[in-house]
């Protein structure tokens, strides 16, 4: 039998993203800006009016796994959130699912979400 073909690696997703996340229970959409490279290190989440969120990626069979350090969020003022996706090309797009895990006075809270991203083009 002939082997698998290889599945991606993080310079495949090497760029930046215009991401689209709608979270349930939240009527608009929020938009976001991963820029992430090739080995990973230094990949970054933005927020419009933010500073860039420290990111921690993989890629786990044919999804990029992203893991956002710790911010205030911008839906809920003074609470702090990270979020967590999960993300498979298709198309030239990138297409997953998101949890925002809210850190609140009465404990943990999970906010389910999705996510879709366009490779913003490359500048000159």
């Amino acid at each position: 039998m002939p082997a698998p073909p290889a599945g991606p690696t993080l310079a495949d997703f090497a760029g930046t993203w215009d991401n689209t996340s709608t979270l349930t229970g939240v009527a608009d959409p929020l938009k976001s800006t991963m820029t992430l490279t090739a080995d990973g290190v230094g990949s970054t989440l933005t927020l419009e009016g933010r500073d860039p969120i420290a990111l921690q990626v993989s890629v786990v069979g044919d999804s990029l796994i992203s893991q956002s350090a710790e911010y205030e969020s911008i839906l809920r003022s003074g609470v702090m959130v990270s979020t967590r996706t999960a993300g498979v090309l298709a198309d030239g797009m990138l297409t997953g699912n998101m949890v925002a895990t809210y850190k609140t006075p009465a404990g943990e809270e999970l906010v389910t979400g999705t996510l879709m991203g366009m490779r913003a083009p490359m500048k000159p």
